[in-house]
């Protein structure tokens, strides 16, 4: 019974099975019996190198192409052992084939080249490791006119997508159908490609049609994927020029209910008819209600107006651009298009960006395909004003901005301070409700009562706002951090257990939020250069960190 549960090992009977399990004895033993093995194929049309680079079997590669093996001979589909590679990501195989002069630009029968078809694979590290190390052209096409971008964007792979678009892969390029990236992810329903292909080319992008005329949102309700084509349809309204009461409809909302709560506390509360005269106590809360209203609103317009930390954004390329003329877009322009400049600077300016450590440690997250920036520990895209923002808390409509590192404590102020308001004026209202007066009415009453309903169901929830908001101070995290914590590693210790590398305790948080002090960018690079120096140790000790 114990022989018979042992897997059956597979005979190595010729070179090719041999260099496929990467068994090196006997690959040496058939080639040293007939040294043209080394570059003939099996029956199916593969050599044996293209069997060992798919399985990463470096030894066995090592010796074929010390024995004569040609790094770019093709099969019947004219493949060479670098895609076959390619197509489980054999890095190792595939650094050992370029360093033997294995050609990235030689094409199959269907036009794929190497890059291609890691593309389709969702090989991310591997693409980002030919464009670093060996200067790859990543946006060619293939016979159909498609590019890494487009099966990546049809296969679904979100960081492969994220990496072709930081890298500058044109984004609109229509292929022989007239589909761009976006059409065939809406086709495929692959819902994470889209949203970054989307956010990236704008309503341009949005609103291209294909060689039938269907816009993307069109393709992706037509083929099933509603929930798609509803996103694609809204985010296509949303990122279109929005008018002032679309961007501050809201926070003149809350203006009005401030103002209001206000009139009513005066009138109904303070200068009630028929009731008795305020004592000196009842009069100071009372002066305590308007005036902090009063600079809560100066509060309001600073966090409503001001610049909430928005990061600057990176070079643009051609890629990312929608080009003038283009069939597909009648030359309409992204809205989130940057100045151009010349290639050379713009391809130093994208080499430098790409040369990031974030990267280098397969952080593929960290990348703003809009923005063309890696993003900073706490930093987050924001989808309302397409822009990026350092410690991104959430957007606020009642604000008509978006809460991030500079506005964040005018923002905690504002709600303290309507908290006190509303608080007092609820304490005044009840005081002056048992109080009674001399000749008080019953509408008097009924407009006490009514205002202090009123002003406890704005409190309750202001009140709430503000307790969680000094709480995330207090532990220096934002609501999209606490949110997002899961998701990102930065906020995980090395056993995967929550860890906030800001915190520096309850007073120096509360301290540093005060005085709004920019220093995340600080920590992250000293986080990052101690494991950076952890690793040297180990690697001198013969030890490896995974």
């Amino acid at each position: 019974m114990a022989d018979s549960a042992k897997p059956e090992e597979q005979p190595m009977d010729d070179v090719w099975k041999a260099a496929a399990y990467g068994n090196l004895d006997r690959t040496k033993e058939f080639i040293q019996t007939d040294p043209q093995l080394v570059n003939k194929p099996d029956a199916t049309g593969f050599l044996p190198l293209q069997w060992a680079a798919l399985n990463n079997r470096v030894a066995v590669a090592t010796y074929l192409i010390e024995r004569g093996a040609a790094v770019n001979a093709t099969d019947n589909d004219k493949q060479t052992p670098l895609h076959w590679a390619c197509v489980r990501g054999s890095l190792p195989c595939a650094e050992l084939l370029l360093r033997h002069g294995a050609r990235l630009d030689q094409a199959d029968c269907r036009g794929y080249d190497p890059i291609h078809v890691a593309a389709q694979y969702g090989h991310t590290g591997m693409i980002y490791h030919f464009k670093m190390r060996w200067n790859a052209e990543i946006d060619s096409h293939d016979s159909d006119g498609r590019s890494p971008l487009h099966w990546a964007a049809y296969k679904g792979f979100p960081d492969t997508v994220r990496l072709l678009l930081f890298a500058d892969c044109r984004i609109a390029r229509p292929d022989k159908e007239g589909c761009t990236p976006l059409h065939w992810a809406a086709i495929r329903g692959k819902s994470e490609a889209a949203h970054i292909l989307a956010q990236a080319g704008g309503v341009a992008l949005l609103e291209a049609r294909d060689a039938e005329g269907s816009t993307p949102a069109q393709l992706a309700t037509e083929k099933g994927h509603k929930s798609l084509g509803f996103f694609l349809a809204n985010l296509q309204a949303q990122l279109g020029k929005r008018s002032f009461w679309e961007e501050k409809g809201m926070a003149v909302v809350c203006l009005s209910l401030i103002l209001g709560l206000v009139v009513m506390f005066v009138h109904l509360i303070v200068m009630a008819p028929g009731m008795t005269q305020m004592d000196v106590h009842a009069a100071g809360w009372s002066w305590i209600v308007v005036l902090t209203s009063g600079a809560g609103l100066y509060f309001m317009y600073m966090v409503s107006y001001c610049d909430p930390g928005f990061l600057d954004t990176g070079v643009k390329g051609h890629g990312n651009g929608i080009e003038p003329g283009s069939p597909v877009v009648s030359g309409k322009l992204c809205r989130n298009g940057y100045g151009r400049v010349s290639s050379n600077e713009a391809s130093s300016k994208l080499n430098a960006a790409l040369n990031h450590p974030e990267l280098w440690s397969g952080n593929w997250g960290s990348m703003c395909t809009t923005c063309r920036i890696i993003k900073p520990w706490g930093a987050k895209h924001c989808g309302v004003t397409n822009r990026c923002v350092r410690r991104f808390d959430h957007y606020c409509p009642w604000m008509g901005n978006t809460i991030g590192k500079r506005n964040h404590r005018n923002f905690v102020v504002f709600l303290c301070l309507e908290t006190v308001a509303m608080a007092a004026a609820f304490g005044v209202a009840l005081q002056r409700l048992r109080q009674g007066g001399t000749t008080p009415s019953q509408w008097t009453y009924t407009g006490m009562v009514a205002f202090i309903v009123c002003d406890v169901a704005v409190l309750f929830p202001v009140l709430m706002l503000t307790g969680a908001q000094l709480s995330q101070v207090f532990r220096n995290i934002t609501t999209n951090e606490l949110s997002n914590a899961h998701r990102y590693q930065w906020l995980k210790d090395d056993n995967g257990r929550f860890n906030n590398p800001f915190d520096r305790g309850c007073q120096s948080n509360t301290m540093r939020f005060c005085q709004i002090v920019e220093d995340e960018e600080e920590i992250q690079r000293r986080v990052v250069m101690s494991v950076r120096e952890m690793g040297e140790m180990l690697k001198e000790k013969g030890e490896s960190m995974v």
